[in-house]
């Protein structure tokens, strides 16, 4: 039975106060006997946690045959010069009835205690014996169904929602704080665990239990509640007395363990929040502990506190991923249109997709706040098929207007991870008869375009079709030339955040110029989105780009006033005298003639650099 690590057993509170009051006793403990100390697990009325074992009447009644009772401590010789009974609290009486496990150990005693001598009859025996059996109940509870972990050894997640409301009654309101900490970020962990397998990294995780459980020896009882996550809760007079506790805690667990012979550093992040309801739940407070260590390891701080904000960020998070499938079906997405210009005659050539959302009751939100979140879910899949059904849908009915309006759509890394994108895309494309070199599709780079990957082999497929590519956001982070030699890139996007100060900055403007005559040097059309001043188009003409999307030349909008832009191809008018109607027009429209003439050299000149 592993109980004699452990500080507190706050779950057996209820039975202590219970044998206190139907005793009529100040003092009810429950003590477990290790090597050279007896440990108060639980206790109403000591002023100590502990004694050494030379000290402890509850030995005596471990030997006993059935429950040790002494009338007048001070009439026994074994126990006149006890500290309990020559100094405060200056005890008188006690009765202890002993804890057996079931493989028949003693391994303390429950026992209560009374600053006046009494007789104790058979009786009241009896029943401090079937009080002291539910004790044994709940410690044999402990070690059974993850009351203790089994790789660290302490008490699991499940034992700190049975302690809580014992923990919560022994601390005062207003000086109670729970505490999670990381020692081993999940990453790494399974990194470590692909080179040194489960067993050294077990050893790692008990290792730092038993140093967080040696940290706080006599200050809080530390919980294993995650695979690599520790909790506690502690009483101190102050939120800045705990952030003293939280640094000192940091600069012990930082220093290295050793795993399979190898120095391992241990990560520390911790949460903080302070414990001011005593209604909360204890499943409710481990929540929370989970949003403010995650704060701490997006913030790469030591420790963060709980935040409401984050937490109904998160909230809204959910909420906005749980909706998106039914905002579906309701027609609470549609889809703008903001058109790219010619730099040159800023005559419109082609437009963006991009998708908007009105949430029935948190009104429109922002593509920024959900299409990460949808990444991070099953739904992206879903929304682009979406996408990509009702703008080509739109761009079928243009054509059928004569409209030449080419469509870029952004497209998800994870859907082009696929091995079907392709042929998706291209029965979508065929099924409507649109021409292949009519859209373009944006994504964003990063390092899930490595040469071997599904996306790229999807990508060159796309591109081989006829389908132009274009990167998206570029000069945002990753950005890096040299791998857009394995990919038929066609356009280069630079980011807002490249343009805003264009024309004010002469190293932004420098760094701009730079990638744009190099972009050009290797054959990629240049686009410069987010334009929204007069001086920034002014320089970006001069530096000589390509094209020009932004507020200050069209914001996105429905399609219907998009459409108004683009000048309709003229009839054909037939050797009869008399223009064609749409049932007499029997030659398709080639592709060539549908991309507008300031994409047709440098998508030639990208063809011949790319497949020739």
């Amino acid at each position: 039975m592993q109980v004699a690590d452990v500080d507190t057993v706050p779950s057996l509170d209820r039975i202590t106060r219970l044998a206190s009051y139907a005793f009529n006793v100040p003092v009810a403990f429950v003590s477990i006997l290790g090597d050279v100390k007896q440990r108060f697990v639980s206790q109403i009325g000591l002023p100590v946690q502990e004694t050494s074992i030379r000290a402890s009447i509850c030995a005596h009644a471990m030997t006993a045959n059935g429950v040790l009772v002494v009338s007048d401590l001070m009439a026994d010789p074994r126990f006149r010069n006890n500290p309990l009974v020559t100094d405060a609290p200056h005890l008188r009486f006690y009765a202890g009835a002993p804890l057996i496990a079931k493989n028949g150990v003693v391994i303390g005693a429950l026992c209560i205690m009374d600053r006046e001598p009494r007789d104790f009859p058979h009786i009241d025996q009896e029943q401090l014996s079937a009080l002291a059996h539910l004790v044994m109940a709940q410690l044999e509870l402990r070690n059974m169904s993850g009351r203790l972990d089994p790789v660290s050894g302490l008490p699991s997640r499940h034992q700190l929602h049975a302690d809580y409301p014992g923990i919560l009654a022994r601390t005062p309101s207003g000086t109670r704080y729970a505490v999670a900490v990381d020692v081993l970020d999940l990453p790494r962990a399974t990194e470590v665990g692909q080179v040194l397998g489960l067993q050294p990294m077990e050893v790692l995780i008990r290792r730092a239990g038993v140093r967080l459980r040696t940290a706080l020896e006599g200050i809080a009882t530390i919980y294993h509640v995650g695979v690599t996550q520790f909790a506690f809760v502690v009483n101190v007079p102050s939120a800045q007395h705990l952030e003293y506790l939280i640094m000192e805690l940091r600069d012990k667990m930082l220093r290295p363990l050793m795993a399979a012979a190898v120095p391992m550093s241990p990560s520390f992040h911790a949460g903080i929040c302070a414990v001011v309801d005593d209604n909360q739940s204890s499943h409710d407070l481990l929540r929370k502990l989970l949003v403010s260590v995650h704060g701490a390891f997006d913030a790469r701080q030591s420790f963060r506190w709980y935040s409401e904000g984050r937490d109904a960020q998160i909230h809204r998070g959910y909420q906005l991923a749980s909706d998106a499938k039914q905002g579906l079906l309701d027609g609470d997405f549609h889809l703008e249109y903001q058109p790219r210009f010619g730099a040159k005659g800023l005559k419109p050539v082609s437009v963006e997709v991009l998708i908007r959302w009105t949430h029935p009751t948190l009104g429109a939100i922002s593509p920024r706040e959900f299409i990460p979140i949808f990444e991070r879910t099953a739904l992206m899949d879903l929304v682009t098929d979406w996408v990509l059904d009702t703008a080509l849908d739109q761009l079928q009915a243009w054509l059928a207007q004569r409209r030449q309006i080419p469509l870029s759509i952004n497209i998800s890394s994870g859907f082009l991870s696929s091995v079907g994108a392709w042929s998706t895309i291209a029965e979508k494309l065929s099924s409507r008869a649109i021409p292949f070199s009519m859209i373009e599709f944006e994504i964003t780079e990063g390092e899930w375009l490595s040469p071997k990957s599904t996306a790229v082999g999807q990508i060159a497929a796309m591109a081989g079709a006829g389908v132009r590519i274009s990167i998206d956001d570029f000069g945002s982070g990753y950005s890096n030339f040299s791998y857009l030699s394995d990919l038929p890139v066609h356009t280069i996007k630079l980011d807002k955040s490249l343009i805003d100060c264009v024309a004010t900055d002469p190293r932004s403007r420098a760094k701009v110029s730079a990638i744009h005559h190099l972009a050009h040097e290797l054959g990629y059309l240049t686009v410069a989105e987010g334009v929204e001043r007069q001086e920034q188009l002014d320089v970006l003409k001069g530096l000589g780009f390509d094209q020009i999307q932004g507020y200050l030349l069209a914001a996105p909008a429905p399609a219907l006033k998009v459409a108004e832009l683009f000048e309709p191809l003229a009839e054909h008018v037939s050797p009869a005298g008399h223009a064609q109607t749409q049932s007499e027009k029997v030659t398709p429209i080639q592709p060539h003639r549908l991309i507008a003439s300031e994409f047709a050299p440098r998508q030639q000149r990208v063809a011949r650099r790319t497949y020739t």
